[in-house]
Parts: structure tokens; sequence; C-alpha cells
């Protein structure tokens, strides 16, 4: 069985950054078809932190020195009367790291749960703290979050339960002063015919919410392009951080593949992604090639510089596929440069 790759690109001018960053969650039905009084869902979280002050290791952030009392449940927020018994049997906020890297400072994490609840059950679930990096100018520290998604476990009017949207993130994004910039937030959507849209976040009765400088974008399905309620709601929190001008703002670019990449179940695979840095070395150097949303089970190499071209890094990918991965599989990446 083969199965398609597709690798999506980006690229960044870095700057300095520093603990919790943001996040995303999402869920979806174990059997969208169940038809039982009790339905079991699984909730993805997937959250940003500076690294190495998290550490990358399992149970984060509590696997941090000093942070053992850091753990806390998602709690429910607004319709909790129609929570399905979750608030009695909440899941907490730790998760596992996924990928780091000391040059950026950055690490994500992420973890699959699951948990049963009664058949019908709608309601907003949030993660929140307060232990942002100092926001605004001039700084303020500790500000509150909110992370917020919204399960509705009720059918949908062609018979089964929704899954939610799913969106990948990098946090933080980096904005140049009087330069206006693109933010690409890849989304996906197993429910083949929805319509996936995004919007800023706005005002929900039922929780606070504070102005400050990080940034909430909602992906929500809807049932097609004309419905104007959505199934589902889930967030994506970001940071973004505006820099002054740097001496060279030329972004680098991502050298794709030279080939096209045909995979098959259990056999490996490894192949090369490449970025240039277009600027004078002695000015700016390429830091990092991040991966912002990889495969399960795919692994990559450190940074390499080409041994005939200076400007040229690599990192080589390997990958055994699985059946349960037959189909469509998204690799992102983006490379810094500082």
């Amino acid at each position: 069985m083969c199965l398609g790759l597709f690798i999506l690109f980006c690229y960044f001018i870095f700057t300095n950054a520093t603990h919790f960053n943001g996040g995303t969650i999402g869920w979806a039905p174990v059997n969208p078809y169940d038809n039982s009084t009790s339905v079991k869902i699984t909730i993805t979280q997937s959250y940003s932190w500076t690294y190495p002050y998290i550490k990358c290791a399992s149970n984060v952030p509590i696997s941090t020195s000093g942070w053992s009392g850091a753990n806390t449940n998602l709690t429910c927020v607004v319709d909790c009367s129609t929570d399905g018994g979750y608030s009695s049997a909440p899941i907490n906020i730790l998760t596992d790291c996924t990928s780091s890297s000391s040059s950026l400072k950055m690490m994500t994490s992420e973890k699959s749960k699951n948990v049963t609840l009664s058949a019908g059950a709608h309601f907003y679930l949030a993660y929140r703290g307060s232990a942002w990096v100092g926001l605004n100018d001039p700084a303020q520290q500790g500000l509150d979050w909110s992370i917020i998604t919204y399960i509705d476990l009720r059918k949908r009017s062609d018979g089964f339960i929704n899954t939610s949207p799913v969106a990948k993130f990098v946090s933080p994004q980096y904005a140049i002063v009087n330069k206006t910039i693109q933010i690409n937030i890849p989304v996906s959507d197993v429910n083949a015919g929805d319509d996936v849209r995004c919007r800023w976040s706005t005002y929900t009765s039922g929780y606070r919410r504070r102005r400050r400088s990080n940034d909430e974008d909602r992906v929500e399905d809807f049932i097609d392009g004309t419905s104007i309620i959505p199934m589902s709601s889930v967030p994506v929190q970001f940071l973004i951080y505006v820099q002054s001008q740097p001496v060279c703002s030329t972004e680098p670019i991502i050298i794709p593949p030279d080939r096209c990449l045909e995979v098959q179940v259990g056999i490996s695979i490894s192949f090369n992604l490449s970025a240039m840095n277009l600027c004078n070395p002695s000015v700016a150097t390429l830091t990092d090639i991040l991966v912002s949303s990889g495969i399960t089970s795919m692994t990559h190499g450190n940074l390499t510089q080409s041994s005939t071209n200076s400007s040229i890094y690599y990192m080589t990918f390997t990958w055994t596929p699985q059946t349960n991965q037959v189909g469509s599989q998204q690799l992102c990446t983006t490379a810094y440069t500082r």
C-alpha cells in the first residue's frame, strides 16, 4: 500500500524568547457511530514551552524541577450542566515532550487521553493558568490565559458524532515592525466535506479574558458552506514577538526533496530537507529547521552544514510507515535564522 507525503515549508527570522507559549486542544470520538448512552472520546492537548526552562520529558511541566505543583485539570467553564459527567472525572493537563530546539529555545509537548461521557454532552473545556512570559510594553508578568475548546457529542444532521478539526502551530511567531506578515496555521478535518473556517477569538460569557499581546485564533467546522453554527471550536493560542528591523531581513528558503516521495507500509525511507541562508553568514546564520507538525514514528537527525555550500544546512528524516498510516500524511517544517 502506498501513502502520499505532503511537506509544508515556512521560514522565520529569529529573536529571543521565555515559559508557556500557547497551545491548542482538540477532540475526537473513538467511534463516531456509537449509539450507546455513553461515548468515549479522545482529547488531545498540544502546548508550546520555553526550552530548557521547561525540560523535554514526560509529564510536562511537572517533570521540571520546581514545577512539581503545576499540575491541574482541564476544567469545564461553560454549559457544565451538560458536560456529560466530565466534571466528576476530569483529565489533567500533563503532556509529553515531542520536540525541542536548543538554538530556538522552543519545546512542544502533546498527549491524547480518553474520557467517557454521556451521549449528547456539549460544553466548553479549558486549560487556564497565569504563567505567560512578560507581555505588552512595558512588560506585564503573570497574565492569565484560557485555552478553550468546544465539545459537542450530539449527532450531526448527517447521522454521526463530529470530530473537531486539527490545528498545528508554532509559537512564538515573529514580526518585524512596520512590515506586514502572513501567519500560516495548517488545519485538517477528517470529516470529508466539512467547511473549516478560522477567525479571531471573541469574548464568551462565563469566563474571564484580558486584552494582551498574545493572540488566539479559533478553527471551527461547519456542516457546509452555508451554515453559521459551528459543530466544534478549537483554540489556537500563540505569542507574537515584534522585533526591530534586523540587519538582514531576507528569509531563508527551504529546498524540497529532489524526488517524489512514494512510501510503502513497513518499508523504511530516508530523505533530506535542506534550507539555505540568504544572508551574509557574518550577519545571520541558519539556526534550526523546526518540525511544527510531525508524523508519528518519523525521526530526524541534527541540523548539519553542507560540506559543499556553507549557506546550506540539512536534516535527514527517517520513517517506516505503519498500516494505520495509509493515506495522506502531513509534515510541516520551519527554518529559522538569527
